[in-house]
Formats: structure tokens, sequence, C-alpha cells
């Protein structure tokens, strides 16, 4: 509540969007939001001014709420799917034991059609959907997420200038085709063979 209240009262000196991290349920968007509204009232008794339009948003990073995408893009203003996680919980892995590793994968079949009922759902509602973590920069990943339809990718940035040069390789009805073709693959290997197969093929015809 004290970081709710320094949030919602910085929000009079610029824009602001809250994301709410590891959500798990509507429940849970719609406690916090309560949650929200409580601080906002309490300001306004206090005579605190604030910025009424506040975005409230939510990471997508647990299975269970990426497949109920289509009902959260009408609860909030924005999403991001937060892949590191997503693919850690999606694939019953933990990324950073050596032990298990191996099951961290982020061309797993099952990840990629995760993605795709996210996208699809915030698509439909007309809610804005971005994507972070490893994926967002990834090489082999970039168009792909592209052509599962999204246009905000985020990225450290030092990965920004090889993102625009692969992006500038496809057109989107390409980047399209890719991933219809990838939801039909059964292997993270079948995926991440066809996508580097695809890239060079792409990079050599830039060259020549």
């Amino acid at each position: 509540r004290t970081q709710l209240r320094a949030a919602i009262r910085a929000s009079h000196y610029g824009h602001l969007q809250l994301m709410l991290p590891m959500v798990s349920s509507i429940e849970d968007i719609r406690r916090a939001k309560r949650e929200i509204e409580d601080v906002k009232e309490e300001l306004r008794r206090e005579g605190f001014p604030f910025n009424q339009a506040l975005e409230i948003g939510v990471m997508i990073e647990i299975p269970a709420l990426a497949q109920i995408a289509d009902l959260v893009a009408q609860e909030v203003d924005f999403a991001s799917i937060g892949t590191n996680d997503l693919c850690q919980y999606a694939t019953a892995s933990d990324r950073t034991n050596p032990g298990v590793s191996s099951y961290y994968q982020n061309f797993h079949p099952g990840l990629l059609r995760l993605l795709k009922n996210t996208i699809d759902g915030f698509k439909t509602a007309g809610t804005p959907i971005s994507v972070c973590g490893e994926m967002g920069g990834n090489k082999l990943a970039i168009p792909l997420l592209v052509g599962f339809g999204l246009r905000m990718l985020s990225m450290n940035s030092a990965s920004i200038p090889e993102a625009k040069y692969i992006l500038s390789l496809y057109t989107i009805k390409e980047m399209e085709a890719m991933a219809d073709h990838v939801l039909r693959m059964r292997t993270a290997d079948e995926v991440q063979m066809y996508l580097s197969e695809i890239l060079v093929k792409k990079k050599d015809s830039v060259e020549k």
C-alpha cells in the first residue's frame, strides 16, 4: 500500500502505468484494482493530486493466466508476457539449475502455442500487449513473435541494432507464414532448425 501511494502520487508529474507481477487469476487482478481504488480515494481525501487516467496492466508469466488471456484482456489496460518465467513454469524447469536446464526450452511447441493463445486473446479484445524476457531479443524468436501478432518487444539496448536488422529481412506476411508453419511442429529442435535455416538464407540473399 505504501508503494501504491508513492506510485500514484508520482503520476501527477507524468504518465504512469502500473503493471502487476505474478498474477495467477482474475481474482488477483480485481483485488489489486480494489486496493488501488482505495488508495486513490485515500489520496483524494488527503488532498494529494494524481493522474486520474492511471493505466493498470499485468505481467503474464503464469500458464494459468495465459490460458485465460481473452478474459484477462477485458480486465486490464495492457499486458506484457514475461517469457523467462512463463517458459520456466510451462516446462516445469528451473533455468538456474544446471541439472534440469535442458528442459527449459524457449521454442517448446507447448510454450509457442501458449504465446499465440495469449497474443490472440489480447488482439481480439484490442488491448495492447508486449513481450519481455530473453525471447524479446532472441534473433530467432523475433520474427516468430511478430508473426504471432506482437508489435512491441522489450529487450536490452545492446540487442536493438540486431533486432532491427533481423526485422528488416522479412515482410509481415513472411513472418506470419513462418509462425503458422512453426505451430505445426512437434519439437523445439525442429523449430530452431527451421528458423535458423530461414535466417541464414535471408542473410545470404541480402549479402548477394
